[in-house]
């Protein structure tokens, strides 16, 4: 949850002609918004949203509205 890869998508992105998604890395949603702004088509980030806490428990989390405009402005 310390950022994607983005050197590595820049790369890819630039060597291939299809949609790549990045997975893996994501700690905020800015992360997300980041990885599209380097070259991903889309961000996965299933830890930003699920959370597994020491007692099994579940947090689901999303973003607000004011991270939502943030995210696709």
């Amino acid at each position: 949850m310390g950022g994607y890869d983005y050197q590595m998508i820049k790369q890819i992105s630039n060597s291939v002609s299809v949609p790549i998604i990045a997975c893996g890395g994501a700690g905020k949603i800015e992360d997300c918004k980041k990885a599209i702004e380097t070259g991903a088509s889309a961000a996965a980030a299933g830890s930003l949203f699920v959370y597994w806490g020491r007692n099994k428990a579940v947090l689901i989390n999303y973003p607000d509205a004011d991270e939502m405009k943030t995210l696709f402005s």
